[in-house]
């Protein structure tokens, strides 16, 4: 049996931050687990590599799951990990950082707690008791936010306006804390909202889903897919779930 993910709601305190908790079940071992670029920063544990903070992605990154081991996960909502993981975005981006490098000798002690629980509802009731914000700046949260909800098609020129900061302030801002500008996260955020709609477009038809999600026309879309994906339309589209 194959391994089984499920999402697991986030407490109302956490909600304006976390998009869920998640937990995969023992199965299979998965050697080249495909995980896509989304704009979010993880906190991970398994019990082969304890906790690991994974970095805002800009192209898919394979990771291997061992046979029969549980995984939990916190994923954060763009532009509000960094006061939770304590941990700039810029330092984060495309990689894996143990949490022992952010949280030191308390992180040695809620991965042993972890290691102890029995089950993914418990692991992630410890994961969710220690994570507490540290970060009293909102204004990239309520920029990524925004860009979520319009499918990334904003202009970075807007965006900068109704931060009261110029263009340049902003990508600056972007950098530190995402570990991308914002035209980059727009683009991730844009390859994102079109995953969903290649479900039920017809094969090799992806002119509608491209003008809809913003791009110039389908070769654009194609080519941006794969650069973030690593297949195009077509090749995904076919891929199991």
């Amino acid at each position: 049996m194959s391994a089984r993910y499920r999402e697991h709601a986030s407490p109302e305190r956490l909600r304006p931050f976390v998009e869920c908790f998640w937990s995969m079940g023992p199965g299979e071992a998965l050697p080249e687990y495909p995980v896509l670029p989304d704009g979010c920063v993880d906190i991970v544990y398994s019990p082969s590599t304890g906790p690991q903070i994974v970095g805002t992605m800009t192209r898919v990154q394979r990771f291997t799951i061992a046979a029969g081991q549980l995984q939990i996960g916190v994923r954060f909502r763009p532009g509000t990990a960094p006061g939770f993981v304590r941990v700039p975005g810029c330092q984060t981006t495309d990689r894996l950082l143990p949490w022992d490098d952010a949280w030191g000798a308390e992180g040695r002690q809620l991965s042993a707690r972890i290691g102890e629980a029995k089950t993914a509802e418990q692991c992630i009731a410890l994961l969710e008791a220690e994570l507490v914000s540290t970060s009293e700046s909102d204004v990239v949260r309520k920029m990524s936010a925004y860009i979520v909800q319009r499918g990334g098609q904003v202009r970075v020129d807007d965006l900068a306006f109704d931060a009261a900061m110029s263009a340049r302030q902003l990508r600056r801002v972007f950098l530190e804390q995402m570990g991308l500008t914002p035209k980059h996260f727009c683009r991730v955020i844009r390859f994102r909202h079109s995953l969903p709609r290649l479900r039920g477009t017809p094969r090799g038809d992806w002119t509608q889903v491209a003008l809809d999600c913003g791009y110039y026309d389908q070769a654009h879309f194609i080519n941006e897919f794969r650069e973030f994906s690593g297949y195009t339309p077509g090749e995904f589209a076919a891929l199991p779930r």
